[in-house]
């Protein structure tokens, strides 16, 4: 059907019929609208018919010139357009290309000179870290004397961890207590290698004491005889009854023999002779020629090593060999006993050798031994022998005897010197000395003997805490530790208040000696005796009743002792205190008597 023949319903549902369309006044596109018959308008109906006209190509036409633009008077340098020229300009593409190999060629040459100025430079010097026991300040504790925690007047393990604290806050990092193991006399004459002094506390304490020193940071070292025993000894009782089956291994344990001329180290036993300690009948010793016996101490030395031991004190060194008749030490033979010790134990290890000559300690350095202690500085005493009368001072003999010092077997160094002020100088001494320091208990606040009649020895009187009954040590009303009746003046309380006091030179000397090389591991330069003064690298003392002034010409590098500082200095220095920069470029210092200081500069 055509589109125009469309239907139209009629009315009414008549037959449909063609719908005409009345024209009047109607245009075409409103008749085609409703007719349905669009009517294409003429405009498009002609362009329709028309025929296609081809465009004329397009020629090329040259680039119209950039007009450059006016220039921005706050613009600096040239503008896009004004670079533009430069382009293609030979001149500027030469310049160009040789800036570009120029740069190449000098970034070449400065990493090849890099590679050769790594290979060609001498290696660093590697500065090995010291042990631990090398800067350690050891401080010796005599237990009994230390604390009281149950009030019994004697004082035991639980008082001297009540008392760590104070401990690192006076600048201690290795706690050395005694005596330690049980024994018939506090010493060599041990009756245990695994227990702690019962007299101390039970001997789960002495694993608490060794957790508790490790929680402050700080290490323990242990005194262990390891040449003699008490009688009381399991090993000894083994080694008398030997004939029987169960004891026959420990027949070599110590040394027997039929016959003895020298009562003042044999003693008879069942019809034989062991040998023993001079003068000690009580202190057997062992037989370190026999392995079985070696294998024991090995494991007993394992066995604190295990709890958590840091270190070991060897006491009784020079009787790890005897010659036949037991008079006298074989250290041939004891240098090779210390290297079987050094093989099987891996920790610090130190002694003491008395009267030894200087080619001794290196000896036995070289077999094993971490410190030698030397207790020279033990002698320097006002008015002896050592250091005379009519030196007025202790100043001579210091500058000849430099070592460590401070013991239970010797008197306190407050009570040797005869001066407090002096006692403040030979600790600031023996602090700015390198390796291992040893301090006795009581030193760092110059505590002085006990009486010659008190009931315990005069160097081990109850330390002084604080001004309160019996100085803090104890709650005991009659304690057999006694205290000094110096202590409402000297105690740890009132001069840790103190901006200068003996315990203050000491906490900061030790604190100094953790963070400083020099005071480490250094080489300790000593200045010449001036008038009873005299310099030790970074340090001055004046022992005499008289100003000095001392020349610091002998000090390294000490054309820049303009910016020194003062670290500490003695209490009865007004001139100087602590953190003081000081201008000492005139190379002497000035002290009034019986002061001292210590000093730092960049040398």
């Amino acid at each position: 059907m055509d589109a125009t023949d469309r239907l139209m319903p009629g009315p009414e549902g008549k037959t449909p019929r063609f719908y005409e369309v009345d024209r009047g006044n109607k245009t075409e596109s409103y008749i085609s609208a409703v007719s349905g018959n669009p009517v294409v308008p003429e405009h498009i109906m002609l362009k329709e018919q028309a025929p296609p006209v081809e465009e004329p190509k397009k020629t090329w036409e040259p680039r119209p010139p950039v007009v450059a633009r006016p220039k921005n008077p706050d613009q600096i340098g040239l503008s896009e357009e004004e670079l533009e020229q430069f382009r293609n300009d030979p001149c500027w593409k030469f310049i160009r290309t040789a800036l570009f190999i120029l740069f190449w060629l000098i970034w070449l040459a400065l990493f090849a000179a890099a590679i050769l100025l790594v290979c060609l430079s001498p290696a660093c010097i590697v500065r090995e870290k010291p042990n631990w026991w090398q800067t350690a300040v050891a401080y010796h504790v005599w237990v009994p004397s230390f604390q009281d925690s149950d009030g019994d007047g004697v004082g035991d393990v639980d008082g001297l961890i009540d008392r760590l604290d104070q401990l690192r806050k006076s600048g201690v990092q290795t706690v050395w207590p005694s005596p330690f193991l049980i024994s018939d006399d506090d010493k060599t004459a041990v009756r245990s290698f695994s227990q702690m002094d019962p007299k101390l506390g039970v001997n789960q304490k002495a694993d608490e004491l060794i957790q508790k020193i490790h929680e402050k940071e700080m290490k323990i070292v242990i005194s262990i005889p390891i040449a003699t025993t008490s009688l009381e000894h399991e090993w000894f009782l083994n080694s008398a009854s030997a004939s029987k089956t169960p004891n026959a291994n420990y027949s070599q344990f110590y040394t027997w023999v039929s016959k003895a001329a020298d009562s003042n180290f044999f003693t008879e036993h069942k019809n034989l002779f062991y040998l023993h300690e001079k003068g000690n009948s009580k202190s057997a010793v062992l037989n370190w020629q026999n392995s079985n016996l070696r294998e024991h101490m090995f494991n007993a030395l394992s066995s604190w090593i295990d709890r958590g031991v840091d270190g070991f004190e060897l006491l009784g060194i020079e009787y790890l060999a005897r010659t036949p008749n037991g008079t006298e030490p074989e250290w041939n033979a004891i240098y090779d006993v210390i290297r079987d010790i050094r093989f099987h134990v891996d920790t610090a290890l130190f002694s003491t050798r008395e009267e030894a000559k200087e080619k001794d300690k290196k000896r036995m350095a070289k077999s094993g031994m971490d410190t030698v202690i030397n207790y020279e500085l033990g002698e320097v005493e006002k008015d002896t022998k050592i250091c005379h009368k009519n030196e007025g001072s202790v100043a001579t003999c210091v500058h000849e005897i430099l070592s460590d010092f401070g013991s239970p077997d010797l008197a306190r160094l407050a009570s040797r010197v005869g001066s407090r002020p002096h006692a403040q100088l030979l600790m600031m001494l023996q602090m700015v000395l390198p390796g291992t320091n040893n301090i006795y208990y009581g030193e760092e606040i110059g505590m002085r003997n006990l009486a010659n009649d008190s009931r315990v020895p005069p160097q081990k009187g109850a330390m002084q805490w604080d001004d309160s009954l019996n100085g803090g040590f104890t709650s005991a009303m009659s304690p057999p530790v006694p205290s000094n009746i110096d202590v409402a003046n000297i105690n740890w309380k009132r001069q840790y208040s103190e901006p200068q006091s003996t315990l203050k030179i000491f906490a900061k000397l030790a604190k100094l000696r953790q963070r400083e090389d020099a005071l480490k591991t250094g080489t300790t330069l000593i200045g010449r005796l001036v008038d009873g003064a005299f310099t030790i690298y970074v340090a001055a003392l004046n022992f005499a009743e008289h100003p000095v002034k001392l020349p610091l010409t002998d000090l390294p590098n000490n054309e820049k002792l303009q910016k020194s500082t003062i670290v500490t200095a003695t209490s009865n220095c007004e001139v100087y205190y602590a953190r003081q920069t000081v201008d000492l470029g005139g190379k002497e210092i000035e002290l009034e008597p019986n002061q001292g200081v210590v000093f730092r500069y960049s040398a």
